[in-house]
């Protein structure tokens, strides 16, 4: 694993980070953010790991029809 974190802009060592690998990084973390709003992923209600993983995809496909809705 590599820091693809930038360090801070005062940091008197400066870190060197990949850009492009960031930006992925931060896609990412924000899709996560968006599955979490929906209460029933961020808990883990679910016993199962079907069932919670079936509420995963209706979260998904709820996050990406608001993409393809806008297009």
């Amino acid at each position: 694993m590599e820091a693809v974190i930038p360090g801070r802009s005062n940091r008197c060592v400066k870190i060197e980070h990949n850009r492009a690998l960031y930006k992925q990084r931060n896609r990412i973390e924000r899709m996560f953010g968006q599955l979490k709003i929906n209460r029933a992923i961020a808990t883990r209600y679910d016993q199962l790991a079907n069932s919670f993983f079936g509420m995963v995809h209706l979260a998904t496909a709820r996050y990406w029809l608001k993409f393809v809705h806008a297009a």
